[in-house]
């Protein structure tokens, strides 16, 4: 027994074969996202609510390399770098504290230092903690006037002015007040 495989062709009737028209839909139509590099968190989030198609949105940190939902971190945070796969339906977004520059290949190279705070009122320290990227001011009065502590003196800070902001993004800045004219045990 021979088995013959017999191919036809759909055709028109006339014994011309069916081309597809010219303005005919194709299955793969992928949207291609505008770029979201130079903003912040928040304003990505506000302005992909609702968008279609939809994508499966990743966070990544350039200071650690580690996702996260993008709840996590601060909505300041800016959009640094931004790759997205149409097959797969995500877009990553890289992004850094507003106080990094971003940089030009995504990889953080440089960061700015803890600044030095001793000497300065709890109200001056606080401000520059605030530019550099520290969430706040925790500090401990060195005597008997525990409420007025941001017009105080910061006698001793941690972490210490000079190291890497790296590692420090987020946390407080940590200080031990005293009076403007009282001794600083440090």
């Amino acid at each position: 027994m021979v088995a013959m495989l017999v191919l036809t062709a759909c055709t028109t009737g006339d014994g011309k074969a069916r081309r597809p028209a010219a303005d005919a839909p194709t299955a793969q139509v992928s949207a291609v996202l505008p770029s979201y590099k130079g903003k912040t968190l928040d304003a990505v989030s506000r302005e992909r609510e609702g968008t279609a198609p939809s994508y499966t949105t990743v966070f990544r940190s350039l200071t650690d390399g580690h996702t996260f939902d993008g709840e996590s971190y601060s909505g300041s945070w800016i959009v640094c770098t931004q790759a997205e796969s149409a097959a797969r339906r995500t877009v990553e977004f890289g992004v850094l504290p507003p106080q990094v520059q971003c940089p030009a290949d995504g990889h953080v190279t440089s960061w700015p230092t803890v600044p030095d705070v001793v000497g300065k009122t709890g109200f001056e320290a606080e401000k520059i903690g605030d530019q550099i990227g520290f969430q706040g001011l925790h500090g401990e009065p060195n005597s008997r006037y525990g409420d007025s502590h941001l017009e105080r003196v910061v006698c001793r800070q941690d972490p210490p002015a000079g190291e890497s902001m790296r590692t420090h993004y987020g946390e407080a800045l940590s200080v031990v007040f005293v009076d403007p004219v009282g001794p600083c045990d440090r």
